[in-house]
């Protein structure tokens, strides 16, 4: 594995910590306020933006005084754009669908990556395919309550696909965007500044509840700094680094890790069906890394041509 590969996967690790830890921070916040998911997604956003841009400022001022950014400012907006479909696509889908059977169906998007790469052209190695089928199959096992025997909302069904599609698509415009841009924090600054844009858009429709106490305060920044700013700066450099079908399938240890901080802060009780789809998980992207020692091409995805 190259250097830049190994940089590659310890982002995409990254990311999948901060967003394993933001479902227990968002549960801690429901406790002590009386926010809505609607009102924590805005806030999360509206406290992220600054972070992001200060984190750039920073970043820039330590690399080159005198360096312009070359972030894709238009086409990181667009993208950001398209990830608040995503956002508000989540957000419904949960009021319709029990959490675990959404975490599953959300988990098809590295299925969708991978698809969407091979249609676009892009070689996938055979091994990334058992990968795949490893760790859908985990997934599928860390949500034991998945309820297949009843029925499921039809409008939450598709609206979680759709918000796991819309994430696939971000992985691949991602991809394209970010190619050879230095300022990686700078583009996803502006990503986010697509997203929160069309948030605000939706207060006068939806309204927007004010944090209650200091508590929910803490919590609703604890969301934007672990749970949004690090994993968005993360798997963007992770996706640069080792494309996009090889950052979504690695980031599926995100359950993983949700499932133990959940464990260890909440005190939830894991079960040992859980614990193989763990197993699993981790074994598909051992899978996903293993490469044959003859072979000077190390990327899970070679572009056509």
């Amino acid at each position: 594995m190259s250097r830049k590969e190994r940089e590659g996967v310890l982002w995409v690790l990254l990311a999948a910590a901060g967003f394993a830890v933001m479902p227990t921070l968002v549960k801690t916040t429901y406790l002590h306020s009386s926010f809505e998911p609607f009102d924590i997604a805005i806030w999360r956003f509206v406290i992220a933006v600054p972070m992001m841009l200060g984190l750039d400022l920073i970043s820039r001022r330590r690399a080159a005084s005198t360096r312009k950014s070359d972030a894709p400012i238009g086409p990181m907006l667009a993208i950001g754009i398209v990830i608040s479909a995503a956002v508000l696509a989540a957000f419904f889908a949960l009021e319709r669908l029990p959490g675990s059977t959404y975490i599953a169906l959300f988990y098809s998007y590295p299925a969708m990556v991978v698809l969407l790469s091979t249609l676009l052209g892009e070689r996938i190695r055979p091994l990334a395919w058992l990968a795949l089928a490893m760790a859908l199959s985990g997934i599928v096992l860390t949500v034991p309550n998945l309820m297949l025997g009843e029925n499921i909302d039809s409008i939450g069904l598709a609206l979680a696909l759709f918000n796991a599609f819309i994430v696939a698509v971000y992985y691949l415009l991602a991809k394209r965007s970010l190619n050879g841009v230095a300022d990686v924090s700078g583009a996803s600054a502006w990503m986010m500044v697509g997203t929160l844009a069309v948030l605000l858009l939706l207060i006068p429709l939806r309204g927007l509840q004010m944090p209650q106490n200091a508590l929910s305060l803490l919590m609703l920044v604890g969301i934007a700094a672990l749970g949004t700013v690090l994993p968005i700066f993360a798997i963007n450099l992770a996706i640069q680094r080792i494309g996009a079908a090889q950052t979504s399938l690695i980031s599926t240890v995100e359950p993983i890790l949700s499932m133990i901080v959940s464990m260890l802060i909440l005190a939830e009780v894991i079960l040992a069906i859980q614990w193989l789809g763990a197993a699993l998980i981790i074994g598909s992207v051992i899978v996903l890394q293993w490469r044959p020692r003859n072979r000077i091409d190390t990327s899970i995805v070679r572009e056509a041509g």
